[in-house]
């Protein structure tokens, strides 16, 4: 099986996020987002073809982020920010076996 990924593709740092409960100054109960995780990840784009033949579906604007396999306890509530773009989690692959990478697809949110 090739390679999935190696350390020098992974040039872009993402944050792994998740919505948490607080309270402001007033007392009042409000949402804030909070980075659980941070990483370098190579991310993998669709091909032409594939933006193409996902207009309208559920695959439009997904991408692929590839990280270092880790024991943080990443989900499918959480979001991934890179950049200014802010992602959500739609599937997280593990590599069980060898423990070198994970990959993770999530969607684009408007």
């Amino acid at each position: 099986m090739a390679e999935l990924s190696s350390a020098g593709k992974m040039n872009q740092r993402i944050h792994f996020n998740k919505v948490t409960h607080g309270k402001n100054d007033y007392g009042q109960v409000v949402d804030k987002e909070e980075t659980i995780y941070s990483c370098w990840s190579e991310i993998r784009s669709q091909y032409l073809q594939d933006i193409e033949s996902s207009i309208g579906t559920d695959l439009e604007d997904t991408i692929t982020f590839i990280i270092r396999y880790t024991n943080k306890d990443i989900t499918n509530d959480m979001t991934v920010k890179h950049g200014e773009d802010t992602y959500k989690i739609t599937k997280i692959t593990p590599d069980i076996q060898d423990k070198k990478f994970t990959t993770i697809i999530a969607k684009k949110v408007s």
